[in-house]
């Protein structure tokens, strides 16, 4: 259980260690049980010898590069260990405790599952909660680089307005070969401003072909078929519109993007639609008139 904590610990703060140091921590966090039951008048079993007994098996885990550093592992220890053993604990209550009416009063008892904590509870409870906090810390983290990346994003075409969250792709390479314009994504959410759903759904490139002829005057002279290559598969066709102008909100001014093409996507980007639409990188780049 110990490496389990300072194995997280060390995912949050990217802290250097080895195979070695990690069991030789997780070894020396363990031989507070004995010295908790054999001397329990040591001053170790204190709140400060506590605190300088987590010290020592943040030195003895993790390689030291500086005071802040070592600092900052030391707080996450407590937090990931906190965290830990804060939900187990409220899970145990919540499974434990009872509620009556005796005399008009609300009165809470335990019992049930074991008071205090069985080890059978710990045993099944403590994985559960380790990767539970794995999980959402990694959940966390991916959210934070993503929003990083977001910004406020506005298209308009053909008279209408339409605003949506934009994520900058680095990934995104794409530019017609024929015009050498940047090609952007946006999924439904940004085309239901300018198309009914069953004009979106003639924009498909399987259908494009024989639907083309179905659309508006001014949806026709904008398509543009892009070809494209995805991770393992060539030789597709991505189908775009020439939009009137993509603004991009950033904190140093307003980007925009003259005539650019936007491609359609009939499906979300993200199943928790934090962004609607893939940014060219290269906008960022060239300025604040590209």
């Amino acid at each position: 259980m110990d490496a389990m904590i300072l194995s997280l610990t060390q995912g949050i703060t990217r802290a250097k260690s080895s195979k070695w140091r990690m069991l030789s921590g997780a070894f020396v966090a363990s031989t507070i049980v004995p010295i908790t039951i054999y001397m329990p008048d040591s001053w170790l079993v204190g709140s400060l010898g506590k605190i300088i007994f987590s010290m020592f098996i943040i030195w003895v885990t993790f390689s030291y590069t500086s005071l802040r550093a070592f600092f900052v592992q030391w707080i996450s220890f407590y937090f990931i260990t906190f965290t830990i053993g804060g939900s187990m604990m409220g899970v145990h209550y919540f499974l434990a405790t009872e509620i009556s009416l005796q005399g008009g009063s609300v009165v809470t008892f335990s019992g049930g599952y074991g008071d205090p904590v069985s080890w059978l509870f710990v045993i099944i409870g403590f994985p559960c909660s380790y990767f539970f906090t794995k999980w959402r810390l990694n959940q966390v983290s991916v959210h934070k680089m993503k929003l990083e990346d977001i910004y406020d994003v506005t298209v308009e075409w053909n008279g209408r307005t339409a605003r949506c969250k934009g994520l900058v792709d680095s990934g995104n390479q794409l530019i017609d070969p024929v015009s050498r314009k940047m090609v952007f994504l946006a999924d439904s959410f940004v085309w239901a401003h300018f198309f009914s759903e069953e004009q979106l759904e003639q924009l498909d490139v399987d259908n494009i072909m024989t639907a083309l002829g179905d659309l508006p005057d001014e949806v026709q002279s904008s398509i543009r078929l892009v070809p494209y290559q995805a991770a393992g598969v060539s030789g597709q066709l991505l189908v775009t519109i020439l939009v009137d102008k993509i603004t991009v909100k950033t904190e140093n001014g307003d980007l925009e993007m003259k005539s650019p093409l936007l491609g359609v996507q009939h499906q979300d980007l993200t199943q928790d639609r934090l962004y609607q639409m893939l940014i060219h990188p290269h906008l960022m780049v060239k300025g604040k008139t590209a």
